[in-house]
């Protein structure tokens, strides 16, 4: 073997004179000025798949008053009779209640500052007296809603003004979110109402009579299941005797 400029090997040509196989791999690195690029290995990733972490499950809640056993029967029977009649069966899946901060969807992480904050809350209040009167409803374009009244009184509206301002201030709740507006009342029937079902409905209740009482102790945090609500918290008005 002899040394050429560089002191590169240089192969001698070897049987019927053709170029050595190491000759025709240098010719191809020359090829076009472009240096020879190893081929990508045929497993694994260039670059590695980014991994997405697990998307955050979230709930839906709504703070609400409930009322007594007695009402709460007497409300859930006249639901039953309006269901039969007009087929409207939604307003059947939700306990009787007077929704105080409407629906919110937050992270169940949430549940570890809300329920004890909202006990704290509630303990700052003072229980008060609910008085049902008649019956009432409204109707937009794709929500019909009738109900049962429920009467403003001190007690009432002071406590929703008060829990607007402990969730915009401790939770950073929204001013859409939580709304200083409030028309108390408990759904009979919802968003299962065609037009002219709630027409009927509306010339049958609106002077039929229904009247109840009873006396707020407690504020109720709610959390849906997927296919119900249930009471998460139950918060206690004023202090215990």
């Amino acid at each position: 073997m002899t040394y050429g400029r560089n002191d590169q090997p240089r192969h001698r040509q070897q049987g019927n004179g053709s170029r050595p196989e190491s000759d025709e791999r240098n010719r191809t690195q020359r090829h076009n000025g472009n240096q020879f690029r190893a081929s990508r290995p045929k497993t694994g990733y260039r670059f590695p798949p980014r991994i997405k972490p697990p998307r955050e499950e979230s709930k839906i809640y709504f703070i609400a008053l409930l009322p007594n056993a007695e009402t709460g029967k007497e409300i859930i029977r006249l639901k039953q009779e309006f269901a039969e009649k007009y087929d409207a069966r939604r307003a059947l899946r939700v306990l009787p209640h007077i929704t105080m901060q409407v629906p919110f969807t937050a992270s169940p992480e949430l549940e570890k500052t809300l329920c004890p904050g909202l006990a704290t809350f509630a303990a700052s209040m003072q229980p008060f007296e609910i008085k049902l009167s008649g019956f009432g409803g409204f109707s937009f374009t794709k929500r019909k809603v009738l109900y049962i009244n429920v009467e403003k009184n001190e007690g009432i509206v002071h406590l929703h003004q008060r829990m607007m301002d402990f969730l915009q201030q401790e939770f950073g709740f929204s001013h859409m979110l939580a709304r200083y507006g409030f028309n108390p009342h408990i759904s009979v029937a919802f968003r299962d109402l065609s037009d002219t079902e709630f027409e009927l409905a509306m010339e049958e209740y609106k002077c039929r009579p229904f009247e109840a009482a009873f006396q707020v102790r407690n504020l109720y945090l709610l959390r849906h299941t997927g296919t119900s609500w249930e009471v998460l918290q139950k918060c206690r008005l004023g202090t215990a005797d």
